[in-house]
């Protein structure tokens, strides 16, 4: 009974006349197989300056860079003349099948500049003619860009497409999720690194009137309940400037990947900068990114990790003539970090065989270690205390034998 009456609702409300609605901005009434819907365009010189950064910078980038930014062997062959830029504006903020994108942003370059198009469906039986023409739109590109597209906007046209019973065009195309790039690269030093931060704090450009991104549905539903789109043109502009962003971002983490001591300013961008380096093996363009964060101030226990991964990437190219020094400066301006005096112990142990001295460094590393509990009181660091306790009565046993052959 309950669905004889839902189809009875729905039939009723098919007969309703149907809301006329104003068109949001300039563009066109477009058509295909499946229907109508709206849809509008804009170009961009490709000059065009995003904040600080000029758009067309990323047609200078190696493309093998690519692979470093978006941790992705697919993403080393990037063609920016190939690459689509997209973002999408919902009917929620929560995804899943009852989220539904309103809006898709699509930004590209062609020949003469930079070209946003806007997909947009009036009311909800527009859904599959704009997906019908999004599919071909999406099908002349080999490369997709997003800002936390991974978890949600290519997830949610995904669900859109099935739903339509279409073909996916995004599940071939390599991704770069921008999102988990500026994670890597900013959260030490901005903390919040939502789109709007990144862009404010990063690209220098700061929106103006920009409608928040939580009032969008809202705004959404009351164009649908009223028909009167005064209000959506801030949700266009708000799209524009997303996409906007997103080849702006491109083009500036394409830069710092490929030349970091040309775009980078900030100690702790190069401190973050050399851990994702580190965490490639890329070891000496690690060290490098080291090395400048070290001419910026730094707050001590900032200082303290760069030292200590500074040390610790030297060790691994077996730069032991860079690699002692480092911890010897640890030694005497890091007083509380057993961490130099350990290094060196395992420098003594196992490069020089001298065991006396390595006795000596570790004995010291549990002083320091002993220190820094009575200061800061850590159930992690008896882990540490086990570790140097086995060292010592390792070091004892092989002075106690290398005694006896003599």
């Amino acid at each position: 009974m309950v669905l004889i009456h839902r189809l009875r609702q729905f039939e009723a409300d098919s007969r309703r006349p149907r809301t006329v609605r104003s068109n949001p901005v300039e563009g066109v009434e477009a058509a295909n197989p499946l229907g109508r819907f709206f849809k509008s365009e804009r170009e961009h010189r490709r000059d065009h300056a995003h904040g600080r950064i000029i758009l067309q910078h990323l047609f200078d980038i190696p493309a093998a860079v690519f692979e470093a930014v978006g941790k992705d062997a697919a993403l080393g062959g990037l063609d920016a003349g190939k690459t689509v830029f997209l973002d999408t504006e919902t009917t929620g903020l929560a995804g899943g099948t009852g989220t539904v994108p309103f809006l898709v942003g699509l930004g590209y370059f062609t020949e003469s500049g930079f070209r946003i198009e806007q997909f947009f469906m009036r009311d909800f039986d527009e859904e599959p003619a704009m997906l019908f023409s999004l599919r071909e739109a999406l099908g002349r590109f080999r490369f997709i860009v997003s800002y936390n597209g991974k978890a949600f906007d290519l997830n949610l046209l995904a669900a859109r497409f099935t739903l339509a019973r279409m073909h996916n065009p995004l599940e071939r195309l390599p991704h770069l999720d921008l999102l988990h790039t500026a994670r890597r690269l900013w959260r030490r030093r901005l903390g919040d690194c939502s789109l709007a931060s990144i862009e404010r704090g990063i690209l220098g450009f700061v929106r103006q009137d920009d409608v928040p991104g939580f009032v969008i549905p809202h705004l959404y539903f009351e164009y649908l309940r009223t028909g009167n789109a005064g209000s959506l043109d801030a949700v266009f502009r708000h799209n524009q400037w997303d996409i906007l962003a997103l080849a702006a971002l491109t083009g500036l983490t394409g830069r710092i990947f490929d030349k970091p001591h040309e775009h980078l300013d900030h100690a702790l961008d190069f401190l973050s900068l050399g851990r994702v380096m580190e965490n490639r093996f890329r070891l000496e363009e690690a060290a490098a990114c080291f090395l400048r964060a070290l001419d910026h101030p730094l707050e001590p226990e900032e200082r303290e990790e760069v030292l200590t991964r500074l040390g610790l990437v030297w060790k691994r190219l077996g730069l032991w003539e860079k690699a002692v020094p480092i911890w010897e400066y640890g030694v005497r301006h890091l007083p509380f970090s057993p961490a130099p005096y350990e290094e060196l112990a395992k420098y003594y142990e196992h490069g020089l065989r001298d065991f006396v001295k390595a006795l000596e460094w570790t004995e010291r590393a549990l002083e320091r270690l002993a220190m820094l509990v009575e200061l800061k009181p850590d159930p992690s660091l008896e882990g540490d205390r086990r570790e140097l306790q086995i060292r010592l009565k390792r070091l004892k046993r092989k002075l106690q034998v290398e005694t006896s052959e003599k």
